[in-house]
């Protein structure tokens, strides 16, 4: 009977040891791997030590393009609905590395010293003369002047909620403070170029760790320069109030790449801020993606707002499957555009 007992504490024994080192290498896994929770940047590649440069990167374009980017740190937060699914600042810093090899001239908003460097690392492969670096404080942006109003509205019970679009303020406010990036960008025209576009830091996020050439946006050639340019996502459902629109999370376009003549830019960021106001106004909150559905539903539609052309993708152009042909297709079709140019086909 002892030799029996011993034999099932043993056993009992191994079997928790067991779960234990499952339980620490299944979480170790996704900390690393998923959640990506990790203190250190990701290592910055010097790529121009080993590839060659085509001499046409550094060559001016009938339409040049000024990207404009922010980047602030919001820590560790819920992406969505899965359990496992959160965003954290380490994922953020290694899709940005894409942006060393992006041959554009560049205004980048940053707040910390720490990722002012950081991107000036990731863009040391490219002349000094491509980049402007303007360190920000989120509290001074004009779109964190609403943070207290959308906390309010977020922590009303009955307000549903959307992982992190209506739950966190602050997530909030940094997307509507992209067209306060894209305003002053507009106003100080720092580059002198005729088209401009937001580029979120994760939008070539596929290209990072894979083998691939250094690349400039353009305009697709079908651009309309009066219009303001966005990926298509859904169909526009024209009968939904802007009260669903925005509680249900309903998207029509998406906010990864939005691109315009400069002056055509600087009007539809002035529209869109006024827009936020007047639905924060509503008691209505959600980020930019809902807001500009709600501003081209019937119901606040204006005569004089800057028309909107959209762009799709098939499934598995240029690379992209899945929700990636909807949410990345324009800046897949800038880069495809220059690639074009690049290999001798449209001029």
């Amino acid at each position: 009977m002892l030799c029996w007992r011993r034999r099932c504490l043993r056993t009992v024994a191994v079997l928790l040891l067991v779960l234990f080192l499952t339980g620490f290498f299944f979480t170790s896994y996704h900390v690393f791997y998923t959640l990506e929770l990790l203190p250190w940047n990701p290592p910055v590649s010097q790529w121009c030590k080993n590839e060659e440069i085509s001499p046409a990167l550094w060559q001016p374009v009938e339409k040049e393009m000024t990207i404009v980017t922010m980047f602030i740190d919001l820590g560790v937060f819920k992406k969505g609905d899965q359990p496992l699914s959160y965003h954290s600042p380490y994922k953020y810093r290694r899709w940005m590395r894409t942006f060393g090899k992006i041959a554009n001239h560049v205004v980048a908003f940053i707040e910390k010293d720490e990722d002012v460097e950081y991107f000036r690392e990731i863009r040391s492969c490219l002349p000094p003369r491509l980049t402007k670096v303007i360190k920000v404080n989120r509290e001074e942006l004009p779109s964190f002047k609403h943070l207290s109003r959308i906390a309010e509205i977020y922590a009303d019970p009955s307000y549903p909620k959307h992982y992190p679009n209506t739950v966190s303020a602050e997530y909030t406010c940094a997307m509507h403070a992209k067209y306060d990036a894209l305003e002053k960008a507009s106003t100080d025209d720092t580059f002198k170029n005729p088209y401009i576009a937001w580029v979120d830091v994760g939008l070539f996020r596929n290209l990072d760790g894979t083998k691939y050439r250094p690349f400039k946006l353009i305009p697709p050639q079908t651009f309309d320069k009066t219009a303001v340019g966005f990926s298509y996502v859904w169909p526009q459902r024209s009968e939904s109030s802007v009260h669903t629109i925005m509680r249900q999370n309903l998207v029509w376009l998406a906010g990864g790449l939005v691109l315009a003549k400069r002056e055509v830019m600087l009007k539809f960021t002035q529209d869109y801020q006024a827009a936020v106001e007047e639905l924060l106004h509503r008691g209505l909150s959600n980020t930019d993606q809902e807001v500009i559905a709600s501003m081209y539903s019937p119901e606040m539609l204006k005569e004089d707002y800057i028309k909107v052309q959209t762009f799709r993708c098939d499934q598995g152009q240029m690379g992209l499957f899945g929700p990636d042909a909807r949410y990345l297709c324009l800046g897949y079709l800038c880069r495809h555009e220059w690639q074009k140019r690049e290999m001798g086909g449209s001029r």
